[in-house]
């Protein structure tokens, strides 16, 4: 018996050699991503140990406000009350292009203290508000010698200075 011929093109798609390719390309890629993520990785720039401190008559350009545990505020480690902070936050932020602001606050503080600085700063003029924290411990303590702004020495303690 005489098998019929065929004519035209096969009915059915043999996916086979797609299910193939598939799979090479899989191998490849996941060989490949894990020396990939290495070398972005070892691409950083290198350590600058030449760079110079910030001269002290010379203002850092971070603004970084720090709110201790009882609710007293530095800027820059800078003793501050409200209303010189909101003060001194304007006059800095006006003049900055990049207007951002870190808060570190303690993790002892006043929740609704913290809230308030955060829209003061942005009240300012801050286009970023962000949390940084510098230690474990909270803020860094601020300069035993140097007075709050605004306050009166109370009596029998000698005046700093």
């Amino acid at each position: 018996m005489k098998v019929p011929e065929r004519k035209g093109g096969m009915d059915e798609i043999n996916i086979t050699p797609l299910i193939d390719v598939v799979l090479v390309l899989l191998i490849i890629f996941m060989v490949l991503t894990p020396i990939t993520v290495q070398t972005m990785a070892s691409r950083l720039p290198p350590e600058d140990d030449n760079s110079e401190p910030v001269p002290p008559d010379q203002q850092p350009d971070q603004l970084m406000i720090a709110i201790y545990e009882d609710g007293t505020l530095a800027l820059n480690l800078n003793p501050q009350t409200d209303e010189s902070l909101r003060d001194e936050l304007t006059k800095r932020l006006r003049v900055k292009a990049k207007k951002s602001v870190f808060i570190d606050a303690d993790k002892d503080s006043n929740y609704a203290r913290v809230i308030t600085i955060m829209d003061m700063a942005r009240d300012c003029g801050a286009e970023l508000v962000g949390f940084a924290e510098m230690s474990d411990e909270g803020p860094a303590k601020l300069n035993a010698a140097a007075p709050m702004p605004g306050a009166v020495p109370v009596e029998g303690t000698p005046a700093p200075g």
